[in-house]
């Protein structure tokens, strides 16, 4: 199974490879410091947002992106849901996704903004984990969930689920604990894995997550 995905999905996977090499030759290039002087006006511009309510409330909102609210909700689904291949898809994308920002954030070592709203994590700054797994997470979560949904159902959903996961990155920048540069690294990455996930479903899963829940 796992070679057959490799052979189906090999273009897909060379992309994701690349976009992580490109994004370590820009970190050890002179292109570099014109991303940082960017990344330092949106934190000054982030300064004049901050307003106890405002911050509270991305506080709360970026708790999504964490990684206990994707467990509770697999756990959920591994308990709601007969068909256990939901909670399957769910748990390997999310760990792919989560393996896949862990690569990435090694290979670049960027460190995090010195000063935030919020406790700062030990880990690199770049790409955005929360943009990442949240991008694979909840799209993945609504494609699942949705396929035999009426269109203007599923249309309603992927709004909603987009709002969340923009908010989520938007959240990392606002309190400080990500680059505005950190965020899109996570956007870029986090779409073309979800291609990669959805390929996969499609191809050698669909049958599965068709019956009867």
């Amino acid at each position: 199974m796992i070679k057959k995905i490799l052979k189906e999905n090999y273009l897909i996977l060379m992309l994701i490879a690349m976009t992580i090499i490109i994004f370590y030759v820009l970190k050890n290039s002179n292109s570099v410091y014109k991303i940082i002087d960017f990344d330092n006006k949106v934190i000054e511009f982030f300064k004049y947002l901050h307003v106890n309510k405002f911050t509270n409330i991305m506080k709360t909102i970026t708790f999504f992106g964490d990684w206990y609210i994707p467990v509770l909700i697999i756990v959920c689904i591994f308990l709601a849901f007969k068909n256990k291949w939901y909670s399957y898809i769910m748990t390997t994308s999310y760990a792919f996704a989560g393996v896949l920002a862990f690569i990435t954030k090694f290979l670049i070592a960027r460190p995090r903004p010195l000063v935030a709203l919020t406790k700062i994590p030990s880990s690199y700054s770049f790409p955005s984990g929360h943009t990442l797994t949240s991008i694979v997470f909840y799209l993945t979560l609504c494609y699942l969930i949705t396929i035999n949904l009426k269109d203007y159902k599923r249309k309603i959903l992927l709004f909603l689920i987009t709002t969340l996961i923009f908010f989520v990155a938007l959240s990392r920048v606002y309190l400080g604990v990500h680059f505005f540069s950190d965020v899109i690294g996570g956007f870029i990455l986090g779409i073309l894995c979800e291609i990669f996930i959805i390929r996969v479903i499609n191809k050698n899963f669909i049958d599965k997550i068709i019956k009867k829940q």
